[in-house]
């Protein structure tokens, strides 16, 4: 049950004069601040309005500078100045260009120098009104050509030499190289081909953290589940958990300078060990939400505060502490019950101490939630959608999780109720009754709601559990599986009277006996050969068991006849 604006009509009401751009900046820099602000420009140009035109140009003016000064990333660059320039002059596009390399055909370096052109701009003209700045991009593309060189020459020598190490640090180099440029799948490929080289705990974790940053940095959470899963196994051999390492240092005698050696060993050990899980848990929230596993996400990113102290000196650079409340939040809201939402988010003072000054709306959503004042859930629901839209880590999930959030809100609300008018509903969560009939047969009919509409009498009639007649069908079937279990008994003492034993493997254990019988009516191979015996699957009172055969195979079957008597 979201919303029933489209996004044209979310981003429309927006006012691009009273945006606030240091919210949405917060403390984000590098390129995850470019992974936001190219984010706001996509999402405007595909929901095209007014506002939204004029919010993409405003990002645009700041993202262009941004690139330049922060990257070497002349795609994303000429992206940005193309996008403006159709915004600037609307009707109007670049001239189509075909697809351009920067270096030599033979080029082979994973794709970092290659140039994806956006076209030709039709004539000259300043940065700001849509056209590029070529001195920058030449001068980007010689720098970047003759950095690629550059390390090639190293590498090839030093492969020839083997020398693992420089070629380990030398393939780093390239991922750098790579994330620099904007590629960030050839920054991967480096960073897979540098694993070879890799003969240390350190170098692997090394190498995760490199790839974890790199994917989240771009907001590409995707390729992170195989590689957060290595990362905390090597962590755990190089930095153990506190508790291990106490067990492990248990019983070791000590004096005072060793305590303190250790103490600090185990102090710098642990202070990397958190570096590294902030980054790991991260990641892990992101793959989760991306799987539409609110709880575990919830869980994952609403503690890093406690558990590993914060975002420390990687805050900004891939998420920020507001951006952890924030997704913590509407998890939580999505995925727990009112006691749970009140302890983990309302209860908890560093929830609180993560948000900013303009996320005061927060604490009144978790507030009027907790509170069961859905009008206001709904109202503060509705004010949401603009900034989840825009939010990189939260847009692909917008509807689905404001749905959520809307239907435990009318579950949660009618669960105590045996029956509830409709218009009384319409006036808790502040909604037309047309539109509340709507959301409840939707309900019903998902099976989220377990109740009846009276529309006579424009009621909703709950489905109520009959305790007696759910009493009668357990008490019938205890009696079933008891008459069941008696029969069994009966029969089995009656076979027991008889002097028959039955065994359970009688179908395997008659196709072996087969088999030994056939052998031993095979004619004899030489002079020397003796007549075999036959064998009897049963035995009864009176006669004789075969020669040949323990008392432990003896099976009952239908066939058997002793005594002139067929045996059932």
């Amino acid at each position: 049950m979201a919303s029933k604006r489209s996004y044209t009509d979310i981003l429309a009401s927006i006012d691009p004069a009273q945006f606030d751009w240091p919210a949405y900046e917060g403390t984000y820099k590098g390129r995850a601040l470019i992974t936001r602000y190219a984010h706001l420009v996509n999402t405007c140009v595909a929901y095209p309005s007014l506002s939204a035109s004029e919010l993409a140009k405003t990002a645009l003016l700041k993202l262009i500078p941004l690139v330049k000064s922060s990257t070497w990333d002349i795609n994303t660059y000429l992206w940005a100045v193309s996008v403006l320039f159709t915004i600037v002059h609307p009707g109007q596009r670049w001239k189509a260009a075909e697809e351009m390399e920067v270096d030599r055909e033979e080029d082979d370096e994973g794709g970092i120098t290659k140039i994806t052109s956006r076209g030709i701009p039709p004539g000259e003209g300043k940065e700001e009104d849509g056209f590029p700045d070529e001195r920058w991009i030449n001068e980007t593309r010689d720098t970047v050509a003759k950095e690629v060189s550059r390390l090639d020459v190293e590498l090839r020598g030093y492969m020839s030499n083997l020398i693992k190490e420089s070629i380990r640090l030398t393939q780093l180099a390239f991922a750098e190289l790579a994330f620099k440029v904007g590629k960030v799948r050839e920054a991967l490929n480096y960073y897979a081909a540098t694993r070879e080289y890799s003969s240390t705990p350190q170098h692997h974790v090394d190498l995760g953290v490199g790839v974890v940053e790199t994917c989240l940095a771009f907001n590409y959470p995707a390729p992170l589940s195989g590689h957060i899963a290595k990362l905390e196994t090597t962590l755990d051999r190089l930095h153990p958990p506190p508790h291990t390492q106490s067990k492990q240092q248990a019983g070791l005698s000590t004096t005072a300078s060793d305590l303190r050696e250790r103490q600090a060993e185990e102090s710098r050990s642990q202070a990397a060990r958190r570096s590294v899980m902030v980054r790991a848990k991260v990641g892990k929230g992101l793959i989760s939400a991306s799987q539409k596993d609110w709880a575990r996400a919830g869980r994952e990113l609403g503690w890093i505060e406690e558990d590993e102290g914060g975002l420390g000196d990687w805050e900004g650079k891939a998420i920020s502490t507001s951006d952890l409340a924030l997704l913590s939040a509407f998890y939580v809201l999505a995925s727990s019950d009112r006691s749970r939402i009140r302890r983990v988010l309302l209860d908890r003072a560093t929830f609180k101490n993560q948000l900013d000054d303009s996320q005061g709306w927060i604490v009144d959503l978790v507030r009027a939630y907790v509170d069961a004042n859905y009008e206001q859930v709904m109202s503060l629901l509705q004010y949401s959608e603009p900034i989840l839209l825009l939010n990189p880590f939260l847009s692909s999930c917008t509807r689905s999780i404001i749905s959520c959030i809307q239907t435990r809100s009318i579950i949660q609300y009618v669960q105590p109720f045996s029956t509830i008018r409709i218009q009384t509903m319409t006036q808790a969560f502040g909604m037309e009754g047309d539109k509340m009939l709507d959301v409840i047969e939707k309900l019903i009919g998902d099976g989220d709601v377990g109740a009846k509409i009276d529309l006579i009498d424009n009621v909703l009639v709950m489905d109520t559990p009959d305790p007696r007649a759910e009493m009668f069908e357990k008490a019938l079937k205890a009696g079933q599986r008891s008459s069941e279990l008696a029969k069994a008994s009966l029969l089995r003492m009656k076979l027991t009277e008889a002097g028959i034993t039955v065994n359970p493997h009688a179908e395997s254990i008659s196709t072996e006996i087969s088999g030994k019988q056939q052998q031993q009516q095979q004619p004899p191979l030489g002079p020397d050969a003796t007549a075999t015996s036959t064998t009897t699957a049963v035995q009864v009172p009176g006669t004789a068991m075969a020669e040949d055969q323990s008392a432990g195979d003896v099976v009952m079957q239908a066939t058997g006849e002793p005594n002139g008597e067929h045996v059932a």
